[in-house]
């Protein structure tokens, strides 16, 4: 590749990456895909503790389940399905609210199980939370929705850089309580997962508004190079 070449496509991965850091900075509703963790063989997303059995409790997320963070409102939800070895269906459904950037000072503790060590005096930039939260987990059609107080274990519901519990990695943690539509309220569920970035459309578009334009300006240099030497 030429040194013009060179230039062309340094400025294309420019823009690209400027495009990316503007809208992120813009951006009021941040949009993550939230898979499940994982730890050597060891992965899911959604552990229903004694309402279910063995293997059974461990639900997987499924493609398409969305964390978001409302900067402006400090607001957010999870919404998505997830299913387990004997293909139960969870219907994700949570509203979350009440957000801090540090438990410092507030009834609420951070999660650590297995993930990295977290001090709020140093971490307030990497780990954020939401210390309210409603909706509901309905398994195979039957409802299961948050208690009043719906965190377990003196805990809000973390996300960040090392916000996942098991794994230390970016993502959220969170021990929910809830109530059965009968009335039953089985011991504290765990949702632990990662979280990836989705770029908003507009964010596609700009970027491949970038590159198609390097690469017009590419060719219309190779086509100037052609009657040059014709």
């Amino acid at each position: 590749m030429n040194k013009s070449k060179k230039i062309l496509m340094a400025s294309a991965m420019t823009l690209a990456a400027t495009t990316l850091s503007a809208t992120a900075a813009s951006a009021e509703v941040l949009i993550f895909n939230a898979s499940d963790f994982k730890v050597g063989n060891n992965s899911h997303g959604l552990w229903t503790n004694n309402t279910n059995k063995g293997a059974d409790r461990f639900y997987s997320f499924q493609a398409g389940t969305i964390f978001t963070v409302d900067t402006d409102t400090g607001t957010g939800s999870l919404v998505g399905t997830a299913i387990n070895g004997s293909n139960n269906v969870a219907e994700i459904n949570l509203r979350l609210g009440g957000f801090l950037e540090t438990t410092l000072g507030s009834a609420f503790t951070y999660k650590k199980e297995n993930g990295l060590a977290y001090d709020p005096l140093t971490d307030t930039q990497d780990v954020d939370f939401f210390t309210s939260a409603s909706g509901s987990i309905a398994i195979d059609g039957y409802s299961y929705m948050l208690r009043a107080n719906p965190f377990a274990g003196g805990h809000a519901f973390q996300y960040g850089q090392g916000a996942n519990a098991k794994n230390g990695a970016f993502g959220g943690s969170s021990w929910l309580l809830v109530e059965g539509a009968n009335g039953e309220q089985p011991r504290h569920w765990d949702v632990n997962f990662n979280l990836a970035a989705v770029p908003e459309p507009a964010t596609w578009a700009f970027m491949i508004f970038g590159f198609g334009a390097v690469g017009g300006a590419l060719r219309r240099k190779k086509n100037r190079q052609t009657v040059s030497f014709a």
